[in-house]
């Protein structure tokens, strides 16, 4: 009777350790498996902005980008020689300035870019992709925001301080405005004809 008993608690404890074993190796390949997963995601998310930084952009946007690189090295340059010459409080004003004037140009540049392209697009799940591939265009603090209303309309609407663009879908066409960092309004129409 003991040897039986003993049996059954080896048994037992046989199969508290292979249940244990198996959920600590499960555990490490979970593991392994998101972390390799991570990798990849942050690898496809990397491939994907430098594609779209590069080859997804027309030939336009590839120059007004390039240009505005090179202007944002200048900018950095200057604050550079500026910031051993003079004080350095004094000096950061300006060089905001600065900053804030070219992504004001960049967000009008941006602006007319979407005006030149003359998008006529009414299908608003296609809402989020535009949304998003212009608000890259923009300088970083752009703010965006997208929403449908009643009768199918539906409006995406980008802002950078008291410049706007906005891409308007409705019953009677589709409608831009942009009011640029002069305070200036530009609008673009297109209007749906009537059967």
């Amino acid at each position: 009777m003991k040897t039986l008993l003993i049996l059954i608690v080896i048994v037992v404890a046989l199969y508290v350790l292979w249940t244990l074993w198996d959920s600590l190796i499960k555990n490490k390949i979970k593991n392994k498996q998101h972390s390799i997963f991570d990798l990849h995601q942050k690898n496809i998310s990397k491939n994907f902005e430098e594609r779209q930084d590069e080859e997804d952009l027309p030939e336009k946007s590839k120059q007004i980008k390039q240009h505005l690189d090179q202007e944002r090295l200048n900018v950095t340059m200057t604050k550079q020689q500026a910031d051993e010459q003079q004080n350095g409080s004094v000096q950061m004003n300006t060089v905001m300035d600065d900053v804030n004037q070219e992504d004001q140009r960049l967000f009008d540049d941006a602006a007319q870019l979407f005006f030149q392209q003359a998008l006529k697009v009414r299908d608003i799940n296609q809402a989020g992709e535009i949304q998003q591939k212009w608000l890259n265009k923009m300088p970083h603090s752009t703010q965006s925001q997208s929403g449908g209303f009643d009768f199918g309309e539906w409006a995406i609407y980008w802002h950078y301080h008291d410049q706007s663009l906005e891409y308007y879908v409705g019953r009677y066409g589709i409608f831009y405005a942009h009011v640029d960092h002069e305070g200036r309004e530009h609008k673009l129409e297109f209007r749906q004809s009537s059967t």
